[in-house]
């Protein structure tokens, strides 16, 4: 019997279809434990079909990786709604979003996957420094009143830093994380916007 063969809207569906169905596996299970049996069940597809769009299980992560990628930056472009720049107040909703978006998938994977997407795809797999200042950069670029002498480098680091006290966040005092959250937003902020823009 020969393959299936998929209208180009047929592919994307089934790929969004898939990425949903993981997406959501992968909050409960973690990579580890996310099958693709339990991918192509939860999405109402065979396994057949699975491997029509990706070479593996981490192929399927790394792409789903890009996925929400692709989803980050249409939700920005709506936002800013034909305007060249997001005011002060919306720039910070979008920093926040990051760090405490629930479907970034990043906050569901353990060291041991992050090697495991490492090594199926190490061009992929592993941060890029350049390609992390320049999507920063690039983003800088849709804020209004940003700070002249902005140091990328350091904010990369405070982002980071946010979000592995967002997925760390059971060690920490409970009753003092909302506030420890916002302090760290604060000094972010300090580093990206203009003084006199505070709103």
């Amino acid at each position: 019997m020969s393959p299936k063969i998929f209208t180009l809207e047929e592919k994307e569906r089934l790929k969004e279809q898939m990425f949903h169905a993981g997406l959501k596996l992968l909050k409960e299970y973690g990579m580890t434990h996310m099958s693709v049996e339990k991918i192509t069940s939860e999405a109402g597809i065979g396994k057949s079909t699975f491997y029509n769009f990706f070479l593996s299980k981490e192929d399927f992560v790394l792409q789903l990786i890009e996925f929400n990628r692709m989803r980050f930056w249409k939700a920005v472009k709506d936002m800013l709604g034909g305007r060249e720049k997001l005011t002060v107040d919306e720039s910070k909703k979008v920093l926040t979003a990051i760090i405490n978006n629930q479907d970034s998938v990043y906050q569901y994977l353990t060291p041991e996957d992050e090697e495991k997407l490492a090594q199926a795809s190490p061009d992929k797999g592993k941060a890029d420094i350049g390609e992390e200042t320049e999507t920063l950069s690039r983003l800088f670029s849709m804020f209004e009143n940003v700070r002249e002498d902005i140091d990328v480098a350091v904010i990369a680091n405070m982002l980071k830093i946010l979000a592995m006290t967002a997925e760390n966040r059971s060690m920490l005092h409970e009753s003092g994380y909302t506030r420890t959250q916002e302090k760290l937003f604060g000094v972010l902020f300090d580093c990206i916007f203009k003084e006199d823009t505070n709103e």
